[in-house]
């Protein structure tokens, strides 16, 4: 079997230097072994040209065949592979920038926009007017009456409907949804009012290869089975991770009873009586700023999958759809950085570097203080980090918590000097910039 082309690691383009000398033996054969192949003679020349574009043609077939696998192809071929298993290209969110202004706030107080907030465009007056349009906020703001500056805060958006019609004018975005404000925002009698000074764009963009190629590996492949369901609910937007359990859908071998069954008496489960429902559950970990409920005319999660779930489950199987458990990770540590060096910058890029590592994490990772250390160390202008101590609220699975949210002790909440936060399988973490969770102390040498 040859070692270029089709071979069972893939396709093997052949180098140039192989090719080049293969045609240098065959100029040698043909002509006698004599024959002037310098550099500068005009055979090897000719040689040199006709090597490079056998060397195009060979990464030109590698691409033909790799254009033939969802995992490798790209651009077009990507395109039809994905018009096959029936799921075309989307477009981008547009994204932009919204302003939020606070006016006839409380002395003293400060106003959190959170993540996720939904802002939208003036509602329709006449008939042929346009419809309302809805964004969603990428970070939080903070205002506050303190001075001119602090009453206004410029925050990232996104359009939640994906497409052309998010790319709107300057000054089109009206309000903060009134519905959403009243559930998550108490405002008493302060108003923050909410403008972009720029359009949007890029939603007549489409999705970035990557992005397409994942949606398409996630496709069912299967008919009902917990890897179809899996791969609807990773396909959704706003969605983090999630696991398909189906007690009685397969064999558990974790399960006590395990062992007890006489395979060759009796069937594997309990038997399900006929006309009664039979439920499977779906745990889902949303991303930052998506709500779990449908609120300001805007899908929740919960809704969206439900949606997703009912194409493809039987007559008689219903899914119970539930919330993963979130679990807030902060660290507590001592950093000592290099002199000249911004603390203030660098406390930002410590925290970029924790939110790194928690947002790759799924249902039940686990926080391992290694990794953070890691993590923080490689932040520039970081010198040395010492006393790490891991954080999570709240302390424990299913505990009971009065009062304000976060609100335990350290000594509660806080792991052990380099202990590692272990989550259990129904939970999942996640980190809040503004968590009081985190506690980085920062001086330099």
């Amino acid at each position: 079997m040859s070692d270029y082309g089709v071979t069972p690691a893939g396709f093997v383009v052949k180098p140039f230097s192989v090719i080049l000398g293969d045609k240098l033996d065959q100029a040698k054969a043909l002509f006698g072994s004599d024959i002037d192949l310098r550099s500068s003679s005009p055979l090897r020349k000719i040689l040199d040209i006709a090597a490079a574009e056998d060397f195009e043609l060979w990464k030109g077939l590698a691409t033909g065949y790799y254009a033939n696998f969802v995992s490798t192809a790209t651009g077009d071929a990507l395109n039809l592979l994905g018009n096959d298993l029936g799921l075309a290209r989307g477009y981008q969110q547009a994204s932009g920038q919204i302003t939020f202004t606070l006016s006839n706030e409380d002395k003293g107080r400060t106003y959190v926009v959170p993540v996720g907030t939904l802002v939208e465009t003036k509602a329709p007056v006449a008939a042929g007017d346009p419809p309302v349009l809805r964004f969603r906020t990428l970070a939080s703001a903070t205002l506050s009456g303190a001075s001119s500056d602090s009453k206004t805060a410029s925050v990232d958006a996104a359009a939640v409907v994906a497409g052309r019609s998010g790319n709107i004018a300057r000054s089109t975005i009206a309000q903060i949804n009134p519905i959403y404000a009243a559930h998550y925002m108490a405002l008493g009698t302060a108003t923050i009012a909410a403008s972009n000074d720029a359009p949007f764009a890029h939603g007549d963009e489409l999705l970035d290869d990557e992005t397409y190629r994942a949606a398409l590996l996630r496709l069912p492949r299967t008919l009902f089975t917990r890897e179809a369901v899996t791969g609807a609910v990773l396909n959704i937007d706003g969605v983090r991770d999630c696991i398909v359990n189906d007690p009685a859908g397969g064999v558990d071998v974790s399960l006590s009873i395990f062992s007890q069954f006489i395979f060759d008496r009796r069937r594997f489960g309990q038997a399900r009586s006929l006309g009664t429902p039979y439920f499977f559950d779906v745990l889902v970990a949303p991303k930052a700023g998506y709500r779990w409920e449908t609120i300001g005319g805007v899908p929740g999660i919960a809704d969206t999958v439900a949606d997703a779930v009912r194409t493809m489950r039987p007559v008689g199987i219903f899914p119970n759809i539930r919330l993963a458990d979130q679990v807030a990770v902060g660290v507590r540590a001592s950093v000592t950085i290099r002199p000249g060096v911004d603390a203030v910058a660098t406390a930002a890029a410590l925290k970029a570097a924790v939110e790194g590592r928690v947002s790759g994490l799924g249902l039940g990772g686990s926080v391992l203080a290694s990794q953070v250390l890691r993590d923080l160390l490689n932040v520039p202008g970081v010198a040395d980090v010492q006393r790490l101590h891991l954080r999570r609220y709240p302390p424990t699975f299913g505990s009971i918590v009065f009062g304000d949210r976060e609100a335990f002790t350290p000594a509660v909440i806080e792991a052990d000097l380099g202990a590692n936060l272990m989550l259990s399988p129904t939970e999942i973490a996640t980190f809040r910039y503004d968590s009081r969770l985190v506690d980085l102390q920062i001086g330099d040498r």
